[in-house]
């Protein structure tokens, strides 16, 4: 490229670092590149360092928020068993207790022994 068309090498720094995302200028600036071919080898492997990274990340928080509802659902679970027995418990309360008083409400038949 002839000399009068290339833009000053300040320019074109501040226009490649303003190209690209923050982090990933941090990762760029990282490596030097001493060639335009080395800067982009090293642009493809951070890019691709970038998106497996982004994927474990996206995996990793897929798995906590199904955690996160297994273990909501199980103390669902758990508050659902105990109101059901606390239900029974109650139930079997009021039916001993009714049996008491029907047992009380009945006549008692004395028997009278003969002598």
């Amino acid at each position: 490229m002839p000399p009068n068309c290339k833009i000053p090498i300040e320019t074109a720094k501040s226009m490649f670092s303003k190209a690209f995302e923050d982090d990933f200028v941090v990762m760029l600036r990282e490596r030097t590149s001493r060639t335009l071919e080395y800067m982009q080898t090293n642009s493809i492997e951070v890019e691709a360092n970038r998106i497996a990274s982004t994927t474990l990340k996206v995996k990793e928080e897929k798995a906590q928020r199904k955690l996160k509802s297994s273990q909501e659902a199980s103390t669902s679970l758990k508050t659902k068993i105990e109101d059901y027995k606390i239900d029974e418990i109650t139930s079997l309360l009021r039916n001993i207790s009714n049996r008491i008083s029907k047992i009380e409400t009945q006549p008692r038949i004395v028997q009278q022994t003969v002598s």
